[in-house]
């Protein structure tokens, strides 16, 4: 069965509407696809131990070798999904993804090597597929 599991970040688990904001996000010609904005550390599990007296961090969140990406407003994501949308934290990988096992990947990318990440910020979802994560936190 589907079910997310919270990454857990330098700053601990990310929780709540509020705590990722958005600044832009960019996909370059290697298919990376970099997210960049603040995080709220009063809402994370470990910002409070972390972030030096700075409420809004700064991150970058890099997925390598992106796959497949899919987005959508965060109200509009809710009433697709119904009320079990938020389970999980601001940002998990989805195991036992259904989305991964029915994506026909080409066949010099295995799948084996790529995960399921769904990533909440203050006004969108995301769902990517991608076979690794980078985050910079600027504590």
């Amino acid at each position: 069965m589907e079910r997310p599991v919270a990454i857990e970040t330098c700053l601990g688990e990310l929780r709540f509407r509020d705590c990722i904001f958005l600044d832009s996000v960019r996909q370059d010609e290697r298919g990376d696809l970099t997210f960049s904005g603040e995080i709220n550390a009063d809402l994370t599990s470990k910002g409070r131990e972390n972030r030096q007296g700075k409420k809004w961090i700064p991150y970058t969140l890099t997925f390598q070798r992106v796959c497949a990406c899919f987005s959508c407003e965060l109200d509009t994501y809710e009433n697709l999904v119904g009320n079990g949308a938020f389970a999980g934290s601001d940002f998990d990988v989805m195991e036992n993804s259904r989305w991964l096992k029915a994506l026909p990947v080409r066949k010099d990318f295995p799948k084996e090597s790529c995960r399921h990440y769904r990533l909440f910020t203050y006004d969108m979802v995301y769902h990517i597929i991608a076979a690794s994560y980078q985050m910079e936190v600027n504590l």
